[in-house]
């Protein structure tokens, strides 16, 4: 750590310690933090320094400046907290392997909590994105309704971080997806279904057991077939004529 903390500026250090003592709860939600001028001196730093690391604890939502009452420590909610890993994953896309293991952790748990807790018209709308999922034509569109399925789930989950989550990675499921759909068409309709029709009878242990089973079986295959278009048609035993 303290390494760490010497590759740093000292606005970085300054905001990293004042970010700690705010997730400790130090400064609790509502409360006002020292002023600037007191961290100043709690830090020996200079005032635009200090600056610095508040407005940066500003950008992620821990705290909020009032116009001449100083700043204080904001009222987050889980769903605030995970806003703070969007700039990771908008420049840093994680590799296929680990987002299939990913998925395969919370959406596995996901189906089971949307087959206790899905409203009619979500599950409505799961058939529906289903049947357009089969129906489509174009890679962009079986892609999209095979997004919109997934969402789907999250939202029948009822679980506010499991629906943010998805939202933060739409972007990098959407690319996931389109890779699958690219692969495999829109073969994964069959399962959707399967797993709707579990939800809709209230089976959590079924609709946890078919979803881990189609995220398997889409990962299993993607990789049989993108090792084979590398191996080519003489290594597969595939003619080419």
């Amino acid at each position: 750590m303290e390494e760490t903390k010497k590759r740093m500026t000292v606005s970085e250090v300054i905001f990293e310690d004042l970010k700690e003592r705010i997730i400790a709860g130090e400064w609790k939600p509502g409360e006002r933090i020292p002023s600037e001028n007191k961290l100043c001196q709690l830090t020996g730093a200079s005032r635009v320094t200090v600056r610095s690391a508040i407005q940066k604890l500003s950008s992620l939502g821990l705290v909020e400046s009032r116009q001449g009452g100083g700043t204080f420590v904001c009222e987050l909610s889980g769903e605030q907290h995970l806003n703070s890993v969007i700039p990771y994953f908008a420049l840093n896309q994680p590799d296929r392997i680990s987002m299939f293991e990913f998925r395969r952790i919370i959406e596995t748990e996901g189906a089971a909590l949307a087959a206790m807790r899905a409203d009619a018209d979500q599950v409505a709308a799961m058939h529906e994105a289903t049947k357009k999922m089969a129906e489509a034509t174009s890679t962009e569109e079986i892609t999209q309704y095979d997004l919109e399925f997934h969402y789907l789930i999250m939202q029948g989950s009822r679980n506010s971080i499991l629906v943010k989550v998805f939202e933060i990675l739409r972007d990098t499921y959407f690319s996931l997806l389109h890779e699958n759909v690219t692969l495999m068409g829109s073969t994964g309709a069959a399962y959707h279904q399967m797993i709707t029709v579990a939800i809709e009878s209230r089976d959590a242990d079924l609709a946890r057991l078919l979803m881990q089973k189609h995220l398997t079986n889409t990962i299993r295959a993607t990789i049989d077939r993108q090792e084979n278009a590398a191996m080519g048609p003489e290594e597969t035993g595939v003619s080419s004529r």
